[in-house]
């Protein structure tokens, strides 16, 4: 064994759930040189313009562990013109995190743990989602990212090594109405003694809120905010999707993995796939739209939107006018806050202008701006209190 780790906590659904995964952690008081992080690296569209997650040769600088494995440290990067985030957040938390290739299906995935226990000796392996969508079904109306959560699943299945499913945030990124979201309650919370629950405190959510000045991660920013305060309905994704941010936001709680497996008819049906093609056609056979497509049409809208421009040059100031007026119109329907993915789609910005808008949102609206979120109403917005990352959480290593 390399080195010696009581839990594996794996981010089924990659992008912001890589850094819930060090909330999690920290919420659950996990020894942080005794826990080891994998993800799933799954950027949207606006970042990496190629639909779906990356494999290994999709890297430059990452490191090969072992026949199956391979690590993300802070000098990985992406090939070509495309962006992933998880290379900062090892640098900035001082972890490194192992690729879950889903490009490979479920039988990789497991594969993949498979060796990563028999290395590092772990007890147990965290499946952490925040939004609570992969405790659906799979028949649910609004769900939008069942191949992600069915591969995380699926993947994690019949492990030799006990198994959790930890979720933040229940219903908080859109996916599961109310009605799903009480369904969820009955089946698998009440009554049910093998749930743990637990909430993400002020002091954790402040810990990485810094991270979302550059993070574009939608819904673990949004149980950050709740953590820190926030309390109100925000508006999100390209949508307009509305969502609350209340004490369940804040939420945190685990259950047994063969629990969560046995509700959605999606993950069993991926049993045994070796290709993220084969789920997505099990999909298909489901009646549903995997975020694959999702993606590929996302991709044709941005490179329309990119061929109109005539301009080079924003015109912040025009920016500025038309997001304080759209704040005040969705405020006057009771939305408190916006995100910064909704933000770019009222907009219409590529992704420099968004970075660029960012810089000039924190210099001239410093007290709404407080990413994740843009607060509509001015001198409502909650401040963030300043909480420096903890050393002994930096050094945690592998």
């Amino acid at each position: 064994m390399d080195h010696v780790k009581d839990t594996l906590i794996f981010a089924g659904g990659g992008g912001g759930d890589a850094l819930a995964a060090l909330m999690i952690a920290d919420t659950l008081g996990l020894d942080p040189k005794r826990t080891a992080f994998a993800t799933l690296v799954w950027e949207r569209t606006l970042f990496d313009p190629e639909p779906g997650p990356r494999a290994p040769e999709d890297f430059e600088a990452i490191e090969a562990v072992g026949e199956h494995n391979h690590r993300i440290t802070p000098s990985s990067r992406l090939r070509g013109d495309r962006t992933t985030f998880v290379p900062r957040l090892a640098e900035s938390f001082g972890v490194s995190y192992y690729l879950m290739d889903v490009t490979r299906g479920p039988e990789r995935v497991r594969t993949q743990i498979s060796e990563l226990q028999r290395r590092l000796g772990f007890e147990q392996v965290l499946v952490v989602d925040v939004g609570g969508d992969i405790l659906a079904r799979g028949h649910e109306e609004m769900l939008r990212s069942p191949l992600a959560d069915g591969l995380a699943l699926a993947g994690t299945h019949d492990l030799d090594v006990d198994v959790r499913v930890v979720v933040s945030g229940i219903g908080l990124d859109g996916e599961l109405s109310q009605e799903d979201v009480e369904d969820v309650h009955r089946d698998l919370i009440e009554g049910n003694d093998t749930v743990e629950t637990d909430v993400i405190t002020p002091d954790t959510a402040a810990r990485f809120a810094s991270a979302f000045r550059w993070l574009p991660s939608e819904v673990s920013g949004l149980t950050t905010a709740a953590a820190l305060g926030h309390r109100g309905i925000a508006e999100i994704r390209s949508s307009g999707l509305r969502v609350e941010l209340s004490d369940e936001s804040r939420t945190v709680r685990s259950f047994t993995q063969e629990d969560v497996y046995r509700r959605n008819e999606i993950a069993e049906a991926f049993s045994g796939a070796t290709s993220i093609q084969a789920c997505e056609t099990v999909l298909n056979d489901f009646g549903r739209t995997s975020e694959l497509e999702f993606e590929r049409r996302s991709r044709k809208r941005l490179e329309e939107s990119a061929s109109a421009r005539t301009d080079g040059n924003l015109p912040m100031e025009d920016l500025e006018q038309e997001l304080l007026a759209y704040s005040s119109s969705v405020n006057e329907e009771n939305v408190q806050y916006l995100s910064i993915r909704r933000i770019a789609k009222v907009l219409d910005l590529q992704r420099h202008e968004l970075e660029a808008f960012k810089t000039y949102l924190a210099d001239q609206h410093g007290d709404r701006f407080q990413p994740p979120i843009w607060t509509c109403s001015a001198g409502t917005a909650t401040a963030i209190p300043e909480i420096q990352v903890d050393a002994t959480y930096a050094a945690s290593g592998t």
